[in-house]
């Protein structure tokens, strides 16, 4: 029979085994850029898939009973055929281009709304404040100038609601 010792050291090996195998699993386990999850890009691409040579009209009124906004399924199948995921034909009918569901990128303008937004954050409500602004340099003979009629007459009467007269 082993000694105390050498049992808890064996023990303690093991688990030590067991947790270098568990890191280099989650070392080897890649996260995908943008997870895939089930919502209307998904469902969009999967009737597509499921019916292709299929029109805009139709994939909206399907998915629409489904609960899904038509305008947002319109917006999908053009960003689809942008970004390759989806063919669309002379006679406006949609087919898969890829065998399986990638989900698409941001734009590079998205991205830059989400780096403002994050470079904000925080300021509260300075971040709201108007931005310093050039003034506007102008001249009573380059506005009278550029009026009309219409617009001096309405000049003419609100300033005399303001000064009186």
């Amino acid at each position: 029979m082993p000694d105390i010792k050498t049992a808890l050291s064996g023990i303690l090996s093991e688990w030590e085994l067991d947790n270098q195998q568990q890191e280099k699993q989650v070392e080897t386990q890649q996260q995908p850029y943008f997870s895939i999850t089930n919502n209307v890009t998904r469902a969009t691409f999967d009737y597509v898939k499921n019916n292709p040579a299929s029109s805009s009209g139709e994939v909206s009124r399907a998915l629409a009973q489904r609960g899904y906004k038509p305008s947002s399924i319109g917006s999908l199948l053009t960003q689809f055929v942008k970004k390759g995921l989806c063919t669309r034909d002379a006679q406006n009918r949609y087919s898969v281009a890829v065998p399986e569901y990638v989900p698409m990128k941001a734009s590079k303008h998205v991205k830059q709304v989400i780096q403002k937004a994050k470079a904000t954050r925080g300021e509260g409500i300075a971040a709201l404040s108007a931005q310093p602004t050039q003034r506007l340099v102008w001249d009573v003979e380059t506005v009278l100038n550029t009026m009309s009629i219409v617009q001096a007459r309405a000049m003419y009467d609100a300033l005399k609601k303001i000064f009186g007269g």
